[in-house]
């Protein structure tokens, strides 16, 4: 039996293939140790390399990564403690770029130096730090350099190797010409096998075919390489930066990303494990490009030529040198906590891929909910009317008024109390919409409440559909994770959802309900103005809404045109009153009129029956344009012609567009439109021309100024309703 004392090189394989092609290489094999440390379950193979003698360790099968080459060197640095320095020899994934042609059979030697100015040992662990969540490749932990013995030694057959070329190939043939049972598997590959495909390039895990029919073999797919010229040794040796991770590197779009910032060469999966507490060198037979593009005909060859690149190494060392050095056993006292701590490192990755999988999760999660919530919004164009549209071209009150209604019981009382409906009602161009948006703008917005709004408009925004989504949008934006419940029918339904009222109502009604949803006030306007055939059931499930025990603190204010038994009718003529009064003040301090006359003014218009707010608007619109007498008679003669009611208001505005052939146009469009039309869109519509079918387009502020002239009105704004 051998003994452990006189075993000086420990050689380490992760795989069965790494470790037949190092027994290969060997120029005898030794009897096994007569003793083992206890605990120690690797399995060695003894044997001699030029004056050398070397323990040659292999993983446990199946396992490979940092923590099991950790605990293999911990073993042999137990069961063979004269042991100076280390050899990790293997296969790796090759890192191919426009600075180095790397190829399939070629070697890989971890080497120090710099890469983005930053020094590194030759060996760094591309999974610990801040790599795993996708930001800049920033190493967080630095290895150790290999001995100063061992890099002088590459030093020297790098020298060799340029001067003399290697024979690598060579001495790989008489081996196997020695062993034939070994030439199927470690014989170099047909180099038309060395397929290096574009990074975009990806080969499916589902995919049963081989690369070459699955992913293509032509010119498009495939990275087109020189064959190597008869100086050029073949296979050639690499020397720099070996990426070190616990898992496969199988990404070609990561590894290109980490040749090119950190000069990476090579990808595999031991060395970091072993650098900082086993003195040694990685050394790497290419057998892939570290993409999906798997290619198992090469393991074979590449553990071979890696192997014989290392048994030339040794011949580089003096022995007596290695005896020189200090044996691993007193270099480290600590080796029982090699395993507990990269053990330690290891739960750190976990926790890290975890964060990034959380981090992952969220992003998806965010981005799923961002879509259900924007499906509520209904707009498929920029120039898509919303919601908030409908309510801001409301006018805003005039000061003072609206008050009566703040001051009212029936508010107050529906106001202070958790739940249930107020329906307002009053005849049209009454200000239901001007008290609805004061509300919304103004009163009932408060720190605890979530407001939301709905303003129907006849023959386009009068659907119970578009209702209930603007009310989800809105509830969503203020109270973002009650989006729960439109995630559950998402998931179901997808995009499909907001086409089900039955849906909609459901998400409303279980949102409101939450408790973490708080006080919800919900505003419909005008609901006289939504489509007929879906008014009942608008009602009946505003009311459903109230009959359950757990409707949370939920709130509907309604204003629609009046019904039998209405109230107030008093208070809004006040109002009315109050408006007149205010709209006359502007006109005296514009006309310049007497106190009389403005009196005399105010007294006739609040005479007016059937006035409405929209009546006062028009009125004052013909007295601003009136060029009348300023005396009692002129306005009284004035007085005469003004019209009496919102209908003979309109066929005076029809009747003078008779002059103007383009104002008659534009009438047309807007009233035969089926929604309100925007400027731009306007502005097209009217200069497209029939007979030529083209479009003489002004700039809209130019069209707008024309408009202007047209409608004799100061300000385009719209109607109070």
């Amino acid at each position: 039996m051998s003994n452990p004392s006189d075993y000086t090189v420990g050689w380490i394989s992760a795989i069965t293939t790494e470790y037949v092609a190092a027994r290969a290489v060997l120029d005898e094999i030794h009897e096994g140790p007569e003793a083992v440390s206890t605990n120690d379950s690797n399995n060695y193979t003894l044997g001699r390399i030029g004056k050398h003698n070397v323990v040659i360790a292999v993983l446990p099968d199946g396992e490979y990564g940092i923590c099991s080459a950790a605990r293999v060197a911990a073993d042999l640095s137990h069961s063979f403690p004269y042991v100076r320095f280390g050899l990790l020899v293997g296969i790796g994934g090759g890192a191919p770029s426009r600075k180095h042609d790397i190829r399939l059979g070629d070697v890989v030697v971890s080497s120090p130096g710099s890469s983005d100015g930053v020094s590194h040992s030759g060996v760094f662990q591309y999974d610990f730090g801040k790599t795993i969540q996708g930001q800049s490749f920033q190493t967080t932990g630095f290895l150790n350099q290999p001995p100063s013995l061992l890099r002088a030694a590459v030093t020297g057959v790098k020298a060799r190797y340029e001067e003399e070329g290697h024979r690598i190939k060579a001495n790989i043939s008489a081996i196997l010409d020695k062993n034939p049972r070994l030439q199927k598997k470690y014989q170099q590959p047909d180099p038309s096998s060395d397929r290096l495909y574009h990074s975009y390039i990806y080969h499916s895990t589902n995919e049963e075919r081989n690369c070459a029919m699955s992913c293509g073999n032509t010119l498009s797919s495939l990275i087109l390489r020189p064959e190597r010229g008869e100086y050029e040794d073949d296979p050639m040796i690499h020397y720099g930066l070996v990426a070190s991770a616990n898992q496969l590197m199988e990404d070609a779009v990561l590894r290109d990303k980490l040749a090119t910032e950190k000069d990476v060469k090579c990808f595999e999966t031991e060395a970091a494990g072993l650098m900082n507490h086993f003195p040694c060198l990685v050394i790497r037979g290419i057998c892939d490009y570290s993409d999906s593009h798997k290619n198992e005909e090469w393991r074979g060859y590449a553990a071979m030529v890696a192997a014989m690149y290392t048994k030339d190494l040794l011949h580089q060392i003096v022995p007596n040198r290695v005896e020189a050095e200090k044996k691993i056993g007193d270099l480290l006292s600590d080796y029982q906590d090699i395993a507990r701590e990269h053990r330690d490192v290891a739960k750190e990755h976990r926790d890290i891929v975890m964060e990034d999988i959380q981090t992952q999760e969220e992003k998806r999660r965010r981005q799923e909910e961002e879509s259900c919530h924007q499906l509520f919004r209904l707009i498929r164009h920029d120039r898509d009317a919303t919601y908030e549209w409908y309510k801001d071209r409301v006018e805003k009150r005039v000061e003072n008024t609206c008050l009566w209604f703040l001051q009212h019981e029936h508010f107050q009382t529906w106001l202070n109390q958790d739940s249930g409906p107020l329906l307002v009602s009053a005849d049209p161009g009454c200000g239901k919409s001007v008290l609805a948006k004061y509300l919304v703008d103004e009163v009932l917005p408060r720190p605890e409440t979530t407001i939301c709004y709905f303003f129907f408009k006849d023959q386009d925004q009068h659907t119970v559909r578009q209702a209930l989504c603007a009310l989800l949008h809105q509830l969503f934006s203020q109270k973002s994770y009650l989006i729960k419940y439109a995630i559950k029918e998402y998931h179901k339904d997808g995009p499909g959802l907001i086409n089900s009222t039955k849906t909609l109502w459901r998400i409303l009604q279980n949102a409101a309900e939450d408790p973490q949803a708080g006080s919800v006030i919900i505003v419909l306007d005008a609901l006289d103005e939504c489509i007929e055939s879906e008014f009942r059931d608008l009602i009946h499930h505003v009311e459903k809404q109230f009959h359950s025990d757990q409707c949370g603190k939920l709130k509907y204010l309604l204003t629609c045109r009046p019904y039998e038994g209405e109230e107030e009718s008093e208070a809004i003529s006040h109002e009315i009153d109050h408006v007149i009064q205010h709209r006359i003040n502007q006109l005296s301090a514009t006309k310049g009129l007497s106190a009389d006359i403005t009196e005399y003014l105010k007294t006739r218009l609040q005479e007016t029956h059937h006035r409405t707010y929209l009546w006062v608007y028009l009125i004052f619109n013909y007295l601003e344009e009136e060029d009348f007498k300023m005396t009692l008679k002129g306005v009284e003669s004035t007085l005469i012609t003004l019209p009496g009611s919102v209908n003979e208001a309109y066929e005076r505005i029809l009747s003078k567009s008779k002059k103007d052939p383009m104002v008659r146009k534009v009438l047309t469009i807007v009233f035969g439109a089926c929604r309100p039309l925007l400027l731009d869109e306007l502005n097209e519509a009217v200069n497209f021309d029939v007979s030529t079918r083209t479009i003489d387009r002004e700039t809209d502020e130019d069209f707008k100024s024309r408009l202007r002239s047209w409608s004799n009105c100061p300000h385009l704004e719209s109607f109070p309703t």
